[in-house]
């Protein structure tokens, strides 16, 4: 743990966070917390207001975190056992403010055999879903009209396809959060944001030994600077 902080020396600042979250009984339901890098979560905690809509791909700590914080959580989740958990939180602790919605991927679909990963297959580049087509979970979010949401999180499955049916969903100023940016499988994800301000966000992550990346874009006229549109330097 120590080489990782001597390696990443601006990390020294969340040491303590990290470490915490590294004992027993810690984990993203508990801490009730994104799985993303703490640099992020400094972030959101800085954008987030009382009166905004939220929408995010992959249900868990961060539903309990954004629904504690903003007026309205749309919270899209594939799997019906960790839908189940994170239902049995909302309602163990009252919160009515989250719609949680459980899309199950198609199975031994045609349409994601032999598909190229990109942002229009709906499909995700992990082998353990080979065969399964998410087109119905990425679709979701077109219930909503355009720049309906202040802010879409990708952290959850087919995050290309995601990305590319979020841009449109988000208002002007808004933001989108993408998780593990720093994967080669994103780059087509990546490339549709081009000109959005960004900040990529490397750093130290709760639960977790190995360090990775949580970008962000700042929806809004293609080619501003990234400092100056989000006020966060670093």
């Amino acid at each position: 743990m120590g080489a990782v902080l001597m390696r990443h020396p601006r990390e020294t600042r969340f040491a303590h966070l990290w470490l915490r979250s590294l004992l027993p009984g810690h984990n993203p339901f508990n801490d009730e917390l994104p799985w993303i890098t703490f640099r992020a979560i400094q972030w959101l905690l800085s954008f987030l207001k009382p009166e905004m809509r939220v929408f995010e791909y992959g249900a868990g700590g961060s539903t309990l975190f954004f629904a504690k914080r903003v007026s309205e959580l749309v919270s899209v989740e594939h799997d019906e056992v960790f839908h189940s958990a994170v239902a049995g939180r909302l309602a163990k602790q009252g919160i009515q403010n989250c719609r949680l919605v459980l899309c199950r991927p198609e199975k031994d679909s045609q349409a994601a055999l032999n598909v190229a990963y990109g942002t229009e297959t709906f499909t995700s580049f992990e082998p353990r879903h080979a065969g399964e087509y998410f087109e119905k979970y990425v679709k979701v979010i077109d219930e909503y009209e355009d720049g309906y949401f202040d802010l879409v999180m990708v952290d959850g499955r087919a995050r290309a396809s995601c990305v590319r049916r979020a841009v449109d969903k988000i208002r002007q100023g808004g933001a989108l959060l993408l998780d593990n940016s720093e994967r080669p499988a994103y780059e087509t994800a990546r490339r549709l944001l081009d000109g959005y301000p960004c900040i990529d966000m490397f750093g130290i992550v709760p639960w977790n030994l190995v360090p990775y990346q949580t970008s962000v874009w700042r929806i809004e006229s293609r080619g501003n600077s990234a400092g100056t549109v989000f006020g966060v330097h670093g």
